[in-house]
């Protein structure tokens, strides 16, 4: 069984949640196309990587990045589903 799955996607959104100890971040494999938009429960637990490997926050990921994003198999069924980022790869 695997621990997570990942999505390739630029990101399209990034904006507060009710919560303010998450952030969310929307990645589409299509930007035109909310069908294929992935929205990321980013927290303090999520590791951010940019493309050197080294670690950085949410306030440095920006709309437009190509992206990684590892990710719990866990989704709801809301369009975009909604899911909990482990690891976001800026590439």
């Amino acid at each position: 069984m695997k621990c997570c799955s990942y999505k390739i996607g630029v990101i399209v959104e990034i904006m507060d949640s009710n919560d303010e100890r998450y952030k969310l971040v929307t990645i589409g494999e299509n930007p035109k196309d909310i069908y294929t938009f992935t929205r990321l429960v980013v927290s303090d637990e999520t590791l951010i990587l940019d493309r050197e490997y080294n670690e950085i926050t949410v306030e440095d990921l920006n709309i437009g990045d190509l992206v990684v994003a590892y990710h719990s198999n866990i989704m709801t069924m809301s369009i975009p589903p909604q899911t909990n980022a482990y690891i976001i790869e800026v590439k």
